[in-house]
């Protein structure tokens, strides 16, 4: 029985895509990658990795390993043959370190169609562990000495039975810098957003860690506390002046407007909260600047807390001090002076706690400012 020309070719064009989709199948699902994806080198030392194929490859494919910066990272490989792979492979990869800094080991396929987007790894190489570890502590008293540094304001209004000299736009301006820094935090936390991130930045760590969202959301709830000491404790004529309404129903318009490009899918919300945190900013530049012009126009730090402004100075000079370290360590002093914004607000936070320890000490000291104590003059 002859078979029809039209049958036959169905039936071969049929036979043709399933091959076709199989062997499609099987290169999609061949994927490289190396054991880890983070190492910490020391310069001129070397380690070595474990480059894993994790399926068969029908095809021969080839493999190119590089660095984005031959003058800090090498391999002792960059190209592996792969030729009819049936199975598992797994080639020892040996990296050497030359300078400090950060580089990116990467792998890529040809042909493209075998993924390799996992196959990367980011290295840290640094001049010494000693100095990491010391980074690491240091990090962590800066953190604790910021994070306690509500407590003494708080228990000089309990222990006075009254909040004047405690400047209200300093406090109103600090509570909506603290509540826009934990929706960044707590934001980028966020599985949604979290993935936006990952995909502006494929090869990226995500920036916030666990101990910045509880930093920032303890924050939020030791300033509402000093808030609720500013409604039961004698106040005297004091309130949030019409100068910080204003700043503060600036930013409440520039927050509604994001809120609605979010809305209209102009921006995403990555982006809004960016905008959020760049508003944090610019409160941490301007938030003391009302506490020390009320001290000048009283002569007096009465109700003021020194014991916040010595833990205040001593996270600000810490964490200069880590980025420092950081920038020796890695190399990497572009993080110091190429990011101007993160150095020079720990800076001016410092500027400004000397500014008080000044007026505390030298220019109005208590003795001489008890007269106001007892007016209650603001």
């Amino acid at each position: 029985m002859a078979v029809r020309p039209e049958k036959f070719t169905m039936r071969s064009i049929a036979r043709v895509a399933f091959v076709l989709i199989a062997y499609s199948a099987s290169r999609a699902c061949a994927r490289f990658s190396f054991n880890t994806q983070d190492l910490v080198l020391l310069v001129n030392d070397s380690a070595t990795l474990t480059l894993t194929l994790t399926d068969n490859v029908p095809g021969n494919t080839t493999l190119i390993l590089s660095t984005n910066h031959k003058d800090l990272l090498t391999t002792n490989i960059s190209k592996i043959e792969v030729t009819n792979s049936t199975g598992p492979n797994v080639w020892p990869i040996e990296l050497f370190g030359h300078d400090a800094g950060h580089d990116l080991l990467k792998v890529d396929a040809y042909p493209a169609s075998i993924k390799s987007s996992d196959a990367f790894v980011r290295v840290t190489l640094q001049h010494s562990n000693e100095l990491a570890l010391f980074s690491v502590v240091v990090g962590w008293i800066y953190f604790v000495a910021w994070s306690i540094s509500f407590y003494p304001q708080m228990y000089e209004n309990w222990r006075r039975k009254s909040v004047v000299g405690l400047n209200f736009d300093f406090i109103a301006l600090n509570l909506i810098g603290f509540m826009l820094y934990s929706m960044f935090n707590v934001g980028l936390w966020i599985p949604e957003i979290e993935k936006d991130y990952s995909a502006r930045n494929p090869r990226g760590l995500n920036p916030v860690q666990l101990n910045d969202i509880f930093f920032s959301i303890h924050a939020v709830f030791a300033t509402l506390i000093t808030v609720a000491q500013c409604y039961f404790y004698e106040k005297g004529d004091q309130q949030v002046s019409r100068t910080a309404k204003s700043i503060m129903s600036f930013y409440g318009l520039l927050i509604a407007i994001l809120l609605v490009l979010v809305y209209l899918q102009k921006i995403v919300w990555l982006d809004f909260l960016y905008y959020c945190s760049y508003i944090k900013l610019t409160i941490t530049l301007i938030k003391y600047i009302p506490q020390a012009v009320m001290n000048y126009k009283r002569k007096s730090t009465i109700g003021w807390s020194i014991g916040n402004i010595f833990l205040d100075f001593t996270g600000g000079l810490l964490s200069i001090l880590q980025m420092i370290i950081n920038a020796y360590n890695y190399n990497d002093w572009a993080s110091v002076f190429g990011d101007p914004t993160k150095f020079g607000l720990g800076l001016l936070s410092v500027i400004f706690d000397i500014l008080f320890f000044l007026q505390h000490y030298v220019f109005y000291s208590p003795k001489s400012s008890k007269i106001y104590d007892l007016t209650g003059c603001t």
